[in-house]
């Protein structure tokens, strides 16, 4: 479990928890629905937020984000780049405004703005999944006074945020077990990459023999 929550629980739920701080009440919408998003689904709703909107192109992932905590979800289409019908239906969930929070969570480069399209005036915006291309931004998608941030890890600090996560797990309150799709051997590596790429897994894990 420590691998899990040194990679995509810490920077999932503490871009939601520690880096944009989501407020009991308001509405987050997750780009989205792999390893780092589902762990973002987790912090809003732990953090009390009313609304928690799951968007991916997969309806299998987006079936799966409920069962971690999204209350709505959103079927986005590949053809909708500019995600124009996706801010459309997020208004429409959230009696015509945009949502207080949005997360890009699939290290598409072309998504990196997309979380400023959803949320509105003075809302946050985070990337967190690590893009690291560069990315041309239309600024009229800050106005206004709308907040974009890119958190390392989701701004934990391990010697906090461990214990918290830890105790979270025990508690019955965060899904670790749940995020493990599918498990893979040295042998099977290459097989778990291809369903990494494929987005057939919210987390695959690599088990070794402690003989070898």
């Amino acid at each position: 479990m420590s691998a899990i929550l040194a990679c995509g629980v810490m920077t999932g739920w503490g871009s939601a928890v520690n880096a944009a701080k989501v407020q009991a009440g308001s509405t987050a919408c997750v780009i989205g629905c792999g390893g780092v998003g589902l762990n973002v689904i987790q912090g809003a709703a732990l953090s009390g937020a009313a609304k928690v909107i799951a968007i991916d192109i997969s309806r299998e992932r987006l079936e799966q984000a409920k069962t971690f905590g999204a209350t709505h979800t959103v079927l986005a289409s590949k053809d909708d780049k500019d995600f124009d019908q996706v801010a459309r239906d997020i208004k429409a969930i959230n009696n015509g405004r945009g949502a207080d929070y949005a997360f890009e969570c699939t290290a598409v480069p072309a998504l990196g703005s997309a979380p400023l399209k959803l949320i509105r005036s003075a809302g946050t915006a985070v990337q967190a999944s690590g893009i690291e291309q560069r990315i041309d931004f239309d600024c009229e998608l800050f106005e206004w006074d709308k907040i974009y941030i890119n958190p390392l890890y989701g701004q934990c600090n391990p010697s906090r945020d461990f214990p918290r996560l830890y105790d979270l797990y025990g508690a019955g309150k965060i899904k670790l077990d749940e995020l493990i799709t599918k498990t893979y051997t040295l042998e099977t590596v290459a097989e778990g990459f291809e369903d990494m790429l494929a987005g057939r897994l919210a987390k695959g894990v690599i088990v070794i023999d402690p003989e070898l």
